[in-house]
């Protein structure tokens, strides 16, 4: 288990902007504490030299980094800063040569009420290094166990609306296929692909019976799916051509049938197809009827 490892510890972990970031931090009077999160944080073997340095600032008052983000410059070349006008507690931030630091802004009261209610959050749960504490406000909270908490499983409801939604779409990317507008192919066929990965996260967490890390947009996709899933998925992007149009959509229709049914056996629902297979069949026949020139 990991609480925390003091600034300046040769154990810290590597990145690139981290001591700019720490120099910055001691010499800030409002900053209070600095908490590394994320991938680095865990040590779990997850990192790589394009890592992000997810920074969390615990301060006094945030208000003015978030409003005037000047302070940026000090830290290095910036080249994008996000968000860029938004007043949010945090800024996602690229540096020359490709280093990235997504900085987040908390108040002293949120670790106090952590320690008070001796309950981290899901963030700290997973994994969070103290890389500086003027005060020794992490003294009493307690070390990360370094789990990941899965979502709670989705209701009936919620797996119906995206497996409509995908058909809704496929219906779209069939016609639009025939039509040969294949820049709006491409963009229905993205909904298509983020029910698909919606549906496979449900699944990997309903059929496994360990807590299953899906990551984020897919990432590690090829272990946490698993081999026969992955193949499939690897059959399901196509490139700028008629026939590998028809021939991605309908394997990525096989998969998404076949992913949502074993996921609904394994949350016990009771999904009712039958519009969905005179769906497949419809959109069979359009591609039956083309003659791919």
């Amino acid at each position: 288990m990991q609480k925390f490892l003091m600034s300046g510890s040769a154990s810290l972990p590597q990145h690139s902007m981290l001591s700019q970031v720490l120099d910055w931090a001691r010499q800030e009077e409002r900053i209070r504490a600095l908490v590394l999160t994320g991938s680095l944080a865990r040590g779990d073997g997850s990192t790589d030299q394009w890592s992000d340095l997810d920074a969390q600032i615990i301060a006094r008052d945030y208000a003015s980094y978030i409003a005037d983000d000047t302070w940026l410059d000090e830290l290095g070349e910036v080249w994008i800063r996000f968000p860029l006008s938004q007043d949010l507690p945090y800024k996602l931030v690229w540096f020359a040569g490709g280093a990235k630091v997504d900085f987040q802004f908390l108040r002293v009261d949120a670790i106090h009420e952590m320690i008070c209610s001796g309950a981290l959050s899901d963030e700290y749960l997973r994994g969070y290094i103290v890389a500086l504490d003027k005060d020794g406000l992490f003294r009493d909270l307690p070390p990360s166990p370094q789990v990941f908490l899965g979502p709670d499983p989705p209701s009936a409801g919620q797996v119906e609306a995206v497996i409509n939604e995908f058909y809704f779409e496929a219906i779209h990317v069939a016609q639009f296929i025939r039509r040969r507008e294949f820049w709006v192919v491409k963009f229905r066929d993205w909904t298509m692909k983020c029910d698909l990965l919606q549906m496979l996260e449900w699944h990997a967490h309903a059929t496994s019976d360990e807590p299953v890390n899906t990551w984020l947009l897919g990432k590690r996709i090829r272990e946490w799916t698993g081999e026969e899933t992955y193949a499939a998925i690897e059959e399901i992007w196509s490139a700028w051509d008629v026939a590998a149009l028809w021939r991605g959509l309908l394997r990525q229709i096989k998969l998404f049938r076949s992913i949502s049914r074993e996921l609904g056996d394994a949350l016990g629902f009771n999904l009712d197809s039958s519009a969905h297979e005179q769906i497949e069949a419809y959109i069979r026949a359009l591609r039956a009827s083309d003659d791919l020139n």
